[in-house]
C-alpha cells in the first residue's frame, strides 16, 4: 500500500516509517513544520494530490502535554487545524484515502485507584489542554469521516517509550539523569511524583499495531463506520519501579531527591489501558519486555 505519514519527523513517526518500509510498503513522509504548515489546507491538499496515498497516517501534533500548555494557540492550530486540513484533503482527493488518526489516552477521565482498565467506552473528560485538543481532534476527524464516507480508524495510545525519545518524557528524563550519575556528573536523582502507576509500552510494538490497522484499512476491512482503538499493554508499573530498573541497568544507586518543581499534584494514582478490542480485531499483542525497552532508552545516554 502507498502511505503518507504526517508527523514523520517526530519520535513515533520515525519508527512508523521504518516499520512500514520494513513491511514492504511505499511510504512518503510529509514535510516537517518548517516546510509545510499542517493546518494549511491548500498545501496539504496539494501534497495529498501529488502522493495519491491509499492511507494517510496522521501523527502531526505538538510533542507533549507540556508543549500544549505552553502554547495552546499553536497546539490548537496543529492538532485540530491540522486534522481538519488532512481530512479535507482526503475527501477532495480523486480517490479518497483511508485515514489512521493518532489521538491519545489523555482524552479519558481520571480513573480512581480501583477502577478497571480504561476501555474505548470509558468516560471522556480530559484534565489538561493536550487531552482536550486531542478529544477535539477526534470529534472533527470522525465527523468528517461520517459526513464524507471516509474510512477511518482513531487510535488512543497509552504511554510508549523507546530510544530517541526526547527527555521531555518522564522515562527519557530519568534515563538521562541516571546516565549522568553513572558518568560521575551527578550524585543525586531529582524526581517528581513517582509513586504512581502507568501503562508503559515500547514504541516499536505500538507502530506494529498502527501498521496492521492501516493494512486492514487499505484492504477495506475496517473504517466504515469509523473505529476507535486503545493501544496499550494492559499492565501498570510504578514510576519508582522504572527508576529502580534503570538504576539496576546502569549499576548505580543514587540518592533519590524529590524536586518540588517536578511534582504534579494532580497526577492520577494509576492509569492502565484495555486494548482487548484491538487484540481481537488485528491479533496484536505487545511483544517487548519493558526492561529491554528501558535498556535501549538508557543506552542512548550512556557514554
Amino acid at each position: 500500500m502507498k502511505v503518507l505519514v504526517t508527523g514523520a519527523t517526530g519520535f513515533v513517526g520515525g519508527f512508523l516509517m521504518r516499520e512500514l518500509v520494513r513491511a514492504g510498503h511505499d511510504v512518503t513522509p510529509a514535510p516537517g513544520s518548517a516546510a509545510l504548515d499542517i493546518a494549511d489546507m491548500a498545501g496539504v491538499r496539494s501534497l495529498v494530490a501529488d502522493v495519491r496515498p491509499d492511507v494517510i497516517a496522521h501523527l502531526a501534533a505538538v510533542a507533549s502535554s507540556r508543549d500544549a500548555s505552553r502554547d495552546p494557540g499553536r497546539a490548537l492550530r496543529t492538532i485540530v487545524g491540522g486534522t481538519i486540513a488532512v481530512t479535507e484533503a482526503a475527501r477532495r482527493a480523486s480517490v479518497p484515502p483511508a485515514l489512521l488518526v493518532v489521538s491519545s489516552a489523555e482524552v479519558y477521565a481520571t480513573p480512581a485507584q480501583n477502577d478497571p482498565p480504561l476501555a474505548e467506552g470509558s468516560p471522556l473528560a480530559p484534565r489538561h489542554e493536550y487531552g482536550m485538543l486531542k478529544l477535539a481532534q477526534e470529534v472533527v476527524a470522525i465527523a468528517a469521516a461520517e459526513r464524507h464516507d471516509l474510512p477511518m480508524v482513531v487510535v488512543r495510545p497509552f504511554n510508549h517509550v523507546g530510544p530517541g525519545q526526547p527527555p521531555s518524557s518522564a522515562v527519557a528524563a530519568f534515563a538521562q539523569r541516571i546516565a549522568a550519575v553513572r558518568d560521575g556528573n551527578a550524585h543525586e536523582l531529582a524526581v517528581g511524583t513517582i509513586d504512581v502507576e502507568r501503562d508503559i509500552g515500547d514504541v516499536r510494538d505500538f507502530v506494529v499495531a498502527y501498521r496492521l490497522l492501516m493494512e486492514a484499512l487499505a484492504a477495506g476491512e475496517l473504517g466504515k463506520p469509523p473505529s476507535v482503538f486503545n493501544v496499550s499493554t494492559g499492565r501498570a508499573v510504578s514510576l519508582r519501579w522504572v527508576i529502580g530498573e534503570l538504576c539496576r541497568l546502569a549499576s548505580v544507586a543514587p540518592d533519590i531527591v524529590v524536586d518540588p518543581a517536578l511534582v504534579r499534584r494532580d497526577d492520577p494514582p494509576r492509569i492502565v489501558g484495555d486494548a482487548s478490542l484491538l487484540s481481537r480485531t488485528i491479533e496484536w499483542r505487545p511483544r517487548t519486555e519493558l526492561s529491554a525497552t528501558l535498556a535501549d532508552v538508557l543506552a542512548q545516554y550512556v557514554a
